[in-house]
């Protein structure tokens, strides 16, 4: 079994459902007068795991709530971005760092790390 199919299968099982904004470039707005970024909407299964940011692994991060995000890139929509926004539990985190994971030459996995407010 290659790992595309291991990593699809894996959060299939043990992921949550969430909604996954994903931000458009900005159009000009003439109402208001400035570029406004609009957002597309995805409901994907992701599986979350919270983690302590410190002064090690994510210095920038220490004292945010933070979650990193395992999506596994299985017919998806968009591509994850920094600035995105991820729902889970009713709270929204701003997607601040991806990592990407290869396998057999194409990305299998998503690692995002979400930080609230």
């Amino acid at each position: 079994m290659d790992a595309k199919r291991i990593a699809v299968s894996a959060i299939g099982r043990h992921g949550v459902v969430m909604t996954y904004d994903s931000v458009i470039a900005g159009l000009y707005d003439p109402n208001q007068g400035k570029v406004v970024n609009t957002k597309a909407t995805y409901t994907v299964k992701m599986y979350p795991k919270q983690f302590i940011a410190n002064q090690y692994n994510y210095p920038t991060l220490v004292g945010k709530e933070t979650i990193m995000f395992y999506l596994a890139n299985s017919n998806l929509g968009f591509v994850p971005k920094i600035g995105d926004d991820v729902t889970y539990k009713s709270k929204a985190y701003r997607i601040q760092s991806i990592q990407e994971h290869f396998a057999n030459g194409e990305i299998a996995l998503y690692k995002l790390i979400g930080v609230r407010g």
